[in-house]
């Protein structure tokens, strides 16, 4: 019987962050350090005519610049990503703009100073000629001929195209009663982590090594940066505490770190560079804004044979990541329905603002608003329940482990038994007829109701079947390493492979070892920070995709589970017994029927490390193990074939969410009520951790359902550079999130754990929208577009023109 998975253990981390006790990259502080400031563009389009620097390397204690020439000539382009696959004409993309700047607030040129206001101020001292050119802002309008062209290699601002399609879409189409269609948008939205992005580079001209601090999320990503930027092979890479990632500190970061690294190689110097907010709200990196035009082939009684949509992405000023949004769609394509039919076409297309990034979910509540919103518009055209269309697509428990078209095996679920649950919570038929009276009261009172998967585990080889043609393959699976020790004392430590930034990685991963080991988590400590000399590497070695409880938790387990072999086989020989007969608890061994045969944990360490003579001799001294953890059931689809098939993650956690919302039609304010989740994370080994990140990533997705967005002026220029202007839910606007827990433990991973984090986020979206569309459906109106803001409301309950919105 487990102990201490599935308990509430006390966090090892929380009161350390909650007391300022924290060790963020900011708070190091180095000997001579300087400090260095970037120097952004005004505009959002414009050639680089000449940047002259003179003046402000001539400013008292400013110690370097790097200007554009400096990048070209002292730097390489970085290698084009997975998600540039796609791109015809290579292009180079470097730390900086080197000829033409694509967005406001690009970085232009850096500043190293002895003092962080010297540096700011001679920011002012750079004289920059732009050649101003016309601004993209709008999707539609970038792919007109007569638009301008961001990108001259590429000739067009339709950086990619592509398409996939599984099972037999024109059958479907030919079969279907009807076709239901749909238009869709979601804006640009991010989730803006408290702590910005902070590097410091530090490099040693004797030994050519180069270390940086960095609050990133993806070691690997900062590793492989620096030595394809600066060609320096010796890189060490520390991350200590990092206050937020969300999938915003993997990829845009790198180019700050080469620029910061430059500052440091030219002056000698250890160089900091901090991110103020305004800087992280304009060039940040941005959650893709996406178009949809959907179409469904559906019967009669509900059944959905088929689907089909294209997708326009708005990735603004780079080409680095490109089709992450669309790509990511292969992770929840089918969401929680049977239907064997499915084509999607994606159209790139590059525009003046900022880049976009991955960002929780990445895509998914994409495809996620894409089936739900088509279900309800199913339901409303064929007058049924919306309940009833859902329920009847659905997969059922007894087709587990489910092959969907696309070919992702989904581990475990009862999708049907997740709805009836919530309904029930919900209750439901009382809660309609409380909507029939607050109708004849004149109230707007709406109910939404939807269903989406949680999709875990990281394969890079899912863009293969996006792109068959690359040249360079992006690598399949994803590994990742624990190390642990027992200490001479009898505690036990934890290096593992990844960062920290908010899944509680100290907490969960000591009550996994403390499970296997048969001590107490109280004798466990993860050492924080991640530091590429001492932390086993691995590709998976990232707090994104949902990958913590996959890799991490499999590669503490299978270092626990080694070790604990070590420490009964020497347990074994000290005590004479047999290993097999041998239990743990408390950290002490016993031998069964004798009580004088017993020897603790820090017994064990002091004969491990001191005393040769006690060593079974086919034994190694010392107690400590490695394990690489790899997904076992990977295959098949690891990699795709002719067919693209390919399992593009690898668990499937799954929510029903439902909400109920209350329309003012004379101000467009929604207030939700109520908000409901019935969610399978599989086995939960801290319910305090999974309830935290389910309560997180919902409020989220209700905020940005709800108004968080970055918003454009028509030449664009961002107007949305501080928390107050982009409207940052507090807890004060949050709603409160019931949750409930119906686990259906996956069959494939060791503890039957399954991914928690960016779950919420998915479904919450199509929740919110479900819910106001339902309350404004006495008006006919219907819901087609995100955010819901109170004017976006307003002018949808009131007929309203919607030209008048503004761009997102």
């Amino acid at each position: 019987m487990a102990k201490f998975v599935g308990t509430r253990a006390r966090s090892k981390e929380g009161p350390r962050h909650v007391t300022g006790r924290g060790l963020y990259t900011d708070d190091f502080r180095l000997p001579g350090m300087l400090h260095a400031t970037i120097l952004r563009s005004p505009h959002a389009h414009a050639r680089i005519v000449s940047v002259d620097a003179a003046a402000a390397l001539a400013a008292p204690n400013v110690v370097a610049v790097v200007t554009p020439d400096d990048v070209r000539k002292d730097s390489n382009p970085f290698k084009p990503g997975r998600y540039a696959a796609g791109l015809k004409r290579p292009i180079p993309e470097y730390a900086s703009a080197v000829d033409k700047v694509r967005y406001v607030g690009e970085p232009v040129a850096a500043v190293a100073a002895r003092d962080r206001g010297t540096a700011e101020d001679a920011l002012e001292l750079i004289a920059v000629e732009y050649d101003p050119l016309r601004p993209v802002v709008d999707v539609r309008e970038a792919l007109k001929p007569s638009s301008a062209v961001l990108f001259d290699e590429l000739g067009t601002n339709l950086a990619w195209h592509g398409s996939l399609q599984y099972g037999d879409i024109d059958e479907a189409f030919r079969s279907a009663d009807r076709v239901v269609r749909e238009t869709l948008k979601i804006h640009r939205y991010s989730s803006t982590p408290l702590e910005p992005f902070v590097v410091i580079a530090s490099h040693d001209a004797a030994t050519r090594r180069l270390t940086v601090w960095v609050t990133a999320q993806v070691p690997e990503v900062i590793y492989d940066g620096l030595r394809e930027a600066l060609g320096i092979q010796d890189v060490r890479v520390i991350i200590p505490d990092v206050g937020g990632g969300f999938g915003q500190k993997i990829h845009l970061i790198r180019k700050y770190v080469v620029l910061v690294s430059m500052l440091a190689i030219k002056t000698g110097r250890p160089v900091k560079w901090v991110e103020d907010r305004s800087e992280h709200m304009m060039a940040g990196g941005h959650a893709c804004a996406q178009e949809f035009e959907v179409e469904a082939a559906v019967k009669n009684d509900g059944t959905v044979l088929g689907l089909r949509f294209k997708e326009y992405d708005d990735v603004g000023g780079s080409v680095g990541t490109l089709t992450i949004h669309f790509t990511n769609k292969l992770n929840n394509l089918s969401n929680t329905y049977r239907v064997r039919n499915i084509a999607m076409e994606g159209f790139s297309v590059v525009t003046n603002k900022c880049p976009v990034i991955p960002n929780r979910g990445i895509g998914k509540p994409g495809m996620c608003f894409i089936w739900e919103r088509t279900m309800d518009r199913i339901a409303r055209e064929l007058g049924l329940s919306p309940i009833e269309v859902r329920r009847r697509n659905l997969i059922r428990p007894e087709e587990m482990p489910y092959a969907t078209p696309s070919g992702n095996l989904y581990d475990s679920g009862d999708y049907p038994g997740l709805l009836d649950t919530l309904l029930q919570r919900l209750d439901y038929e009382k809660l309609r007829e409380e909507q029939k009276r607050a109708r004849e009261q004149g109230r707007l009172l709406g109910i939404g109701v939807v269903i989406g998967v949680e999709p875990g585990g990281r394969n890079a080889a899912r863009d293969m079947a996006i792109f068959p043609e690359m040249k360079e393959g992006p690598g399949s699976g994803g590994i990742n390493g624990a190390t642990i020790r027992l200490e001479k004392n009898g505690t036990i430590a934890l290096h593992l492979g990844s960062p920290n930034c908010g899944q509680a990685h100290e907490t969960t991963t000591a009550q996994v070892a403390a499970e296997v080991l048969g001590t107490s988590p109280d004798c466990i400590s993860t050492t924080i920070p991640f530091d590429s000399d001492l932390s086993p590497w691995g590709v998976a070695a990232a707090n994104s995709g949902n990958n913590f409880h996959l890799y991490d938790i499999g590669a503490v387990h299978g270092a626990a589970r080694r070790l604990r072999e070590k420490i009964l086989k020497l347990a074994a020989h000290v005590l004479a017994v047999d290993a097999a007969e041998l239990t743990i608890e408390d950290g002490i061994v016993h031998a069964p029927g004798a009580p004088a045969k017993r020897i603790t944990f820090a017994e064990l360490g002091r004969i491990a490390y001191n005393n040769q003579h006690l060593i079974p001799e086919d034994m190694e001294p010392g107690l400590q193990a490695t394990y690489y953890y790899a997904f076992e059931h990977a295959k098949p689809n690891l990699v795709p074939g002719a067919d693209r098939r390919v399992r593009a993650q690898f668990t499937f956690s799954a929510g029903a969410h439902g909400a109920v919302v209350e329309v003012d039609k004379n101000t467009g304010k929604v207030e939700v009520l109520r908000y409901l989740i019935v969610g399978d994370n599989g086995t939960i080994i801290n319910p305090d951790v999974v309830n935290g990140q389910i309560y997180g990533s919902a409020a989220h997705g209700i905020a940005v359902a709800l108004g968080e967005g970055f918003l454009y002026s028509s030449d664009a220029q961002p107007l949305t550079v501080t928390y107050l202007d982009y409207g940052k839910c507090s807890t004060a606007e949050t709603p409160r999130i019931e949750v409930v827990h119906r686990p259906s433990p996956s069959p494939f991973t060791p503890l039957g754990q399954k991914a928690a984090g960016e779950g919420a986020a998915i479904p919450s979206p199509a929740a919110i929208a479900s819910a106001v569309e339902d309350a404004l459906s006495p008006l006919g109106a219907e819901i087609h577009e995100l955010p819901l803001t109170p004017e976006a409301v307003w002018r949808i309950a009131n007929r309203r023109p919607e030209s008048a919105r503004r761009l997102y």
